[in-house]
């Protein structure tokens, strides 16, 4: 799986076209810029089957507000807490609103580049791991080094997170099917004998997707 960047550097002419809800700040500084390193989510995929969480392709990024003046804010947090951004908005005079679950920034500025710091991942939750990203950073770079991300242990944990969702799209799948036979015995479109033997083939499907499935971030995905 790739996602194709349309561009590495985002500047406040694509402000119309981008998004920053849900996506997660983890750093900030505060000089004569504002910076913040994020995760930002580039796309939110549709989910495979009917039912599924959405997926995501997300990048580490540093957003970075030029030449900041008049900043104001007030936040509920804990000091190495990550917080989320509901949105970014702008009026017409470049007053700008970071609105966040915890509280809000207020500014005045020139305006913002945004780096993309390291190719997109592919995520099944909003935020990319600590693992996988490699520490924080306001790196004002498109070429970031990762280490991490083609390490063995990261990549075979890829791979069963991979196999995981494979399972839950087969189990969900099973579920359906358990349904549609529930209401064709209803409709006695089905035999007793052919529906009990039909039930159980899918109950034991069903057990065995839970069982590999349990204990993991997916257990509970389409239930």
């Amino acid at each position: 799986m790739t996602y194709k960047l349309e561009k590495k550097i985002w500047t406040d002419d694509d402000f119309d076209q981008m998004g920053w809800h849900d996506c997660n700040i983890y750093k900030v500084r505060l000089t004569e810029d504002l910076e913040l390193d994020i995760d930002y989510i580039l796309q939110w995929n549709e989910p495979d089957l009917e039912g599924l969480p959405f997926t995501f392709w997300i990048a580490p990024a540093t957003l970075v507000f030029k030449q900041v003046k008049d900043l104001t804010l007030e936040f509920s947090i804990g000091y190495e807490d990550a917080f989320e951004i509901e949105d970014i908005e702008r009026d017409d005079q470049q007053l700008w609103t970071i609105i966040t679950r915890h509280g809000d920034f207020q500014f005045t500025c020139e305006g913002f580049e945004q780096f993309i710091r390291q190719d997109p991942f592919f995520e099944f939750g909003q935020t990319i791991s600590y693992q996988r990203r490699n520490e924080h950073s306001l790196e004002r770079t498109t070429n970031q080094e990762n280490l991490l991300r083609n390490r063995e242990d990261v990549l075979a944990q890829r791979e069963r997170e991979l196999e995981h969702y494979e399972n839950v799209k087969k189990r969900h799948l099973k579920r359906k099917e358990l349904t549609e036979l529930i209401k064709a015995r209803e409709n006695n479109e089905v035999d007793l004998k052919t529906y009990l033997i039909k039930k159980k083939e899918i109950n034991d499907y069903i057990f065995s997707y839970d069982f590999f499935l349990k204990g993991t971030e997916f257990e509970s995905w389409g239930v």
